[in-house]
This record gives C-alpha cells, sequence and structure tokens, in this order.
C-alpha cells in the first residue's frame, strides 16, 4: 500500500545527483526541464495518492510503506518507511506543487547565472529533504530530513559564495537550525527512553497511557521539540536568521518562506499533536511566543526598505499566527492558514523577484515607483498577493487568517490578550505590505532605470499563484474534512460578528494608514519619524537583537577561544608537549659527554670505577 510513493523522494534526489554530476555537460535548457521534471513527477505521485486518500476513507487513518529493515537490536527495530496519511499528503501537496512553480519560474530569473546546473541541483535537494521530513514514519528520519532541510538551506542561502554577506547569512542559518536539530535529538532520546519505540503511530498511541499531563517528561519533551519548531520556523528568540536568508537567490526565498522549511515547525507541532495536548503549558507557550513573535515581526516590517526583507519579516508575522492557532488546539486551521500562505506567500516573493529582475537587481523601495505601467502583470499579481496577506475580504487570507483571530478568543485555550494582539498584528500587516505596494509601483520613478515587465517563463507561476491566492480560501471545509480524521476535530466556526468585524475591519484600518501616508501625507510622515525617532529607530534596527546576540553570545565565545588558544593550546598543551622533546634532549646531551668517542677518558673513567668500588669495599 502506498509503495508508488517512494517515487516522491527518488525523483528530487534523482535530479540532484544528476544535476550534480553532469549538469554542467547538458544545455541550460535540459537542466531546466530536467529540474522541474523531477519535482513535477514528484506532485503527480501526491495527487495519485490524494485520491487514493479521498476514494478509500479507510486509508485516511494512515499507512506505513517499508523499504527495508534497515537496524535491528533486541526488540528494537528501525525500519526506512515512509507514513502516507491526510496530514502528510496535504503538506507534500504544499512543497512539491508550490515547490514545482518556484522550479519553473527559476528557469527564467537564473537563466544567465554560471551557475546554473549547481542552483538547480540544490534545489531539488531541498525538495528531497523536506520530502523526507513530510514523509517520515518515525522521529528518526524526521531528524534526518531535519538536519537535510538545514544543510540545503545552508547551500541555497549562500549559493553565491562570492558574496560575503551571503556566506555568513548562511552560517548563520546553519548554526541557528542546528540549536533546534540537538532539541530535536534530545527529545527523540526522551521518547525513547520512555517508550522504546520511535514509530509515530506507536508512540502516539502509547502516549496516553507512558505520560500524565504536564508532568515533567512530557513538558520536558514537548519543550526540546518546540526548540526544534522555533528555530526552524523562525521564532523568538531563534529568528534571526530569517531576514539575512534573503542574501540568497529570491526562488531560493520563495521555497524557504512559502512551500518548505519555515513550515516544517507548525508542520512538527500539528504531528506531534498528541503529545502537547498531554502538555497544556507548553501549549500555552506555543500561543504567547506565536502571537509575540507576529506583532514583533510585523513591527519590524513596517520600517524596512528591502523588498524582500519586509515579505521575511511578514513571513515570520504569518508564522506567529500559524503557532497562535496550534497553541490554542486549532491544528486544522493553522494548517489551512500555511496553505493560503504557501500561495499568497510565493506570489509576493517571486513578485519581488521580478520586480528586481527587471529594475536591474534594486531592492530598495525607496528606489523604485510607478512600476506598474512598466510591469503590468507583476503589479496586479503582487496586488493580489497583498490583498491576501492583509486579509482583504473573500482572498485566500481572508478567510484563514479570520479563522484564526476569532478561535484565538472563542477556542478552550484562547483568551482576550491573544485576540488582542492578534487584532493589533492584522492592522500591522495591513500597513507594512501596502507599504511596500505604494513604494514600488504607485507615484513616478525614483530612478533613471528603464523597467522591464519579465518574460513569460516568470509571469506565467505569477498568475497561476494569483489564481490560488484569491481561490483556495474557499476550500476552507474541505481541508478541514480531509486533517479531521488525523487531528479528530474538526474546524470549529464561531459566530460572533463583532469580533469578525473588528478583526476584518483591522487588516483595512493597516491598509488605510498606508494609504494615508504614503499616498496623501508624506510629509506627516516625516513629521512622525521625527516625533517617534527613538522608536523608528528601534524598529529599524530590530531591537537591536543581533548587536544584543553579538555582545551576550558571539564576542564571549570569540574571547573564549582566543584565550583557549592563547593559554591552554599554546601556552598548556603545546608547551608540554614541546617540553617533553626539550627535556629528552637535554638529558641525550648530557648523557652524550660520557660518549665522547676517545680511548683515554673511556680508560680514565674505568680507572675511577674502581677506585670508587674498592673504596666502598674497603670502608664498608
Amino acid at each position: 500500500m502506498f509503495s508508488y510513493c517512494w517515487i516522491i523522494l527518488f525523483a528530487p534526489i534523482a535530479g540532484f545527483t544528476i544535476l550534480s554530476w553532469y549538469g554542467n555537460r547538458m544545455s541550460r535548457e535540459r537542466v531546466g526541464m530536467f529540474g522541474c521534471a523531477t519535482v513535477g513527477l514528484s506532485f503527480l505521485v501526491t495527487l495519485v495518492a490524494l485520491s487514493e486518500l479521498l476514494l478509500d476513507a479507510e486509508k485516511q487513518k494512515g499507512a506505513v510503506s517499508t523499504l527495508y529493515n534497515w537496524v535491528t537490536a533486541g526488540s528494537f527495530s528501525l525500519n526506512l518507511s515512509i507514513l502516507i496519511d491526510p496530514l502528510s499528503v496535504f503538506m507534500l501537496l504544499i512543497v512539491t506543487g508550490v515547490g514545482f512553480v518556484i522550479h519553473v519560474y527559476s528557469i527564467g530569473y537564473m537563466r544567465e547565472d554560471p551557475e546554473y546546473s549547481r542552483f538547480f541541483a540544490y534545489m531539488n535537494l531541498f525538495i528531497f529533504s523536506m520530502s523526507v521530513l513530510v514523509m517520515a514514519a518515525d522521529f528518526f528520519f524526521l531528524i534526518v530530513g531535519w538536519a537535510l532541510v538545514g544543510l540545503a538551506s545552508y547551500l541555497l542561502i549562500g549559493f553565491w559564495k562570492e558574496k560575503t554577506s551571503a556566506v555568513l547569512a548562511a552560517r548563520k542559518a546553519f548554526v541557528m537550525n542546528v540549536i533546534g536539530d540537538v532539541g530535536m535529538i534530545i527529545a527523540a532520546f526522551m521518547i525513547f527512553d520512555h517508550l522504546g519505540t520511535l514509530n509515530f503511530l506507536d508512540v502516539f498511541t502509547l502516549a496516553g497511557e507512558a505520560f500524565r499531563p504536564n508532568d515533567d517528561a512530557i513538558l520536558l519533551i514537548t519543550l526540546f521539540l518546540l526548540v526544534g519548531a522555533f528555530a526552524k520556523s523562525a521564532q523568538i528568540p531563534l529568528h534571526t536568521w530569517l531576514p539575512d536568508a534573503m542574501e540568497g537567490p529570491t526562488p531560493v526565498s520563495a521555497l524557504i518562506h512559502a512551500a518548505t522549511m519555515v513550515t516544517a515547525g507548525v508542520y512538527l507541532v500539528a504531528r506531534c499533536h498528541v503529545l502537547y495536548e498531554l502538555a497544556p503549558y507548553t501549549m500555552y507557550l506555543i500561543a504567547t511566543v506565536g502571537v509575540v513573535t507576529a506583532i514583533f515581526a510585523g513591527s519590524m516590517g513596517m520600517v524596512q526598505y528591502d523588498i524582500k526583507r519586509v515579505i521575511a519579516y511578514s513571513t515570520m508575522s504569518q508564522l506567529g499566527y500559524m503557532f497562535l492557532a496550534a497553541g490554542v488546539g486549532m491544528y486544522s486551521i493553522a494548517m489551512f492558514h500555511l496553505m493560503t500562505h504557501a500561495f499568497f506567500k510565493a506570489l509576493l516573493f517571486l513578485g519581488a523577484g521580478s520586480v528586481i529582475h527587471g529594475s536591474n537587481d534594486e531592492q530598495d523601495i525607496r528606489q523604485m515607483g510607478g512600476l506598474r505601467q512598466a510591469m503590468p502583470i507583476t503589479h496586479i499579481t503582487f496586488l493580489i498577493g497583498s490583498l491576501a496577506l492583509a486579509g482583504f475580504p473573500l482572498t485566500s487570507g481572508f478567510f484563514s487568517k479570520e479563522a484564526i483571530i476569532i478561535n484565538a478568543y472563542h477556542s478552550d485555550m484562547g483568551n482576550i490578550v491573544f485576540w488582542a494582539i492578534a487584532v493589533l498584528g492584522a492592522a500591522m500587516t495591513g500597513f507594512y505590505i501596502f507599504r511596500v505596494y505604494f513604494y514600488t509601483f504607485v507615484g513616478q520613478p525614483r530612478t533613471s532605470v528603464h523597467a522591464h515587465e519579465s518574460p513569460p517563463i516568470m509571469t506565467a507561476p505569477l498568475v497561476l499563484l494569483a489564481f490560488f491566492s484569491l481561490t483556495v480560501g474557499f476550500g476552507g471545509y474541505m481541508v478541514d474534512d480531509f486533517l479531521a480524521t488525523y487531528f479528530g476535530m474538526h474546524m470549529p466556526h464561531p459566530d460572533d460578528p463583532v469580533f469578525e468585524t473588528i478583526g476584518v475591519g483591522a487588516g483595512l484600518v493597516g491598509i488605510a494608514a498606508a494609504i494615508v501616508f504614503y499616498m496623501t501625507g508624506k510629509d506627516r510622515l516625516e513629521f512622525i519619524k521625527q516625533m517617534l525617532a527613538p522608536v523608528y529607530d528601534l524598529l529599524f534596527h530590530k531591537y537591536y537583537i543581533d548587536e544584543i546576540y553579538d555582545y551576550l553570545i558571539v564576542k564571549p565565545t570569540r574571547a573564549t577561544g582566543a584565550f583557549m588558544e592563547e593559554k591552554v593550546e599554546r601556552d598548556g598543551i603545546d608547551m608540554a608537549v614541546d617540553q617533553v622533546g626539550t627535556q629528552v634532549r637535554e638529558v641525550s646531551r648530557v648523557i652524550s659527554l660520557w660518549q665522547s668517542g676517545k680511548v683515554r677518558t673511556y680508560a680514565f673513567n674505568m680507572i675511577v670505577g674502581v677506585v670508587i668500588i674498592l673504596m666502598f669495599v674497603v670502608f664498608q
């Protein structure tokens, strides 16, 4: 059963292998087609698995397909297996579907890059890694996929290795994610210690009997798993790598933010919801960190000028909403927003890439303006993505975000504080994304660069993503029905017209504020900047978190390393080793005086020795 789903893994890893070995010998057209075809094949197989689940309700309970037994030790067995169930297929649709669209877009965006084949090889590796993570049937291979995603992100963020900033950003992302990997490994060891297995189905079956709610063991396990989730999904305090990840090519940003890497943390919480429901304290922590991250990232996005960086902070903020939903027990809603977000966030990043491509690699929105005439397709699709992100009525983001906001109050674990902060975040979202829109597409051009529309190979994916950004929100009920088998519950639909109106109005207020400040009131905007200069500087410098980490962690670590190198390694270990050689040499030099090679010296020594022996015998 579902044995054909192994093709989902084999196709992209085959693409990575072939493009790595033979890509330089292939034409650019063949490289692009081959790289896209492998991901497209994975998507088609995922559609087949989806149809099988929909047609057979019995299979929705989940099935494991084992390739072979990898390790057996006593009663412990570790199989190379994949788990096919509604949650994994739902994630695979996003990973392979949106990933395929981004691959197609990359054919045009990366056409002139000298490392064209290497780029597509890394992109295929990314899709393979994320697929391993999603399809893993146990915690061991989940961690393998988790680490592979970190490796792939390192390779892609630092793809332009001649740029120092890109290399540093890749290293930063890798280090942050390794912190998460350590948390995952510790959690896996604790799970095995308490349950004797790492298999998902067995762990979730045994957990209810092995752990009492909020006992120390389950709290530690869920917290260590959460370290991995927060690191991968860039939540406070492990968030600083994500904005810097914009140093990679724009399709990489879209792939990381929309379809793969950063959504892994939300998937992890959803996959392990049985464990988290035994730890309500941890769930409150998830919701709290999520809602704080939502406004924390949103506030920074309001003052940034790099078009990709603003969208990156938007990703952090929207992930915060997903964690808020998961933290209050609304897992289906979290996954629903993950799906809608995948479409409109991919659209926004690829739209930004189209703007950058058509503006001679310019990313500062202050150097743009008036692009709606020069780039009509990019303009209208970016506008659709912006409306969806802001939760404009009847767009996809409207349905999923409003479901989160209303349930932040009405769910069993919700409260008025979560709801109020979520509403504030919605207003921020409308403001910062339309700030980018007005700076980029409206008004007069602020540069002499002659912008131009991107080629059809880039605009066609934008149109497709714009269509889904407008329509997938109407499929919320289908998503709920599909995932209800796994989560054991349906999405609630509270009837609260007042709170619903406030939630919708918040996004509209944010859009209206952007219109007021950036279309009609630039003088007032400058006045407000001057009046709130300390706050503006705080937000512009990202709350000085990087500087704080540098002062508290990086510099002490470097100083400790320098001290260890100087005092311990050089003056300690190296000196001790050198002294051994020095003492042997000195002893050898003294001994060598007795081996002069002169016969009379030897005779004299013999006589002295005989005299000493005789004196000892006589006087004893």
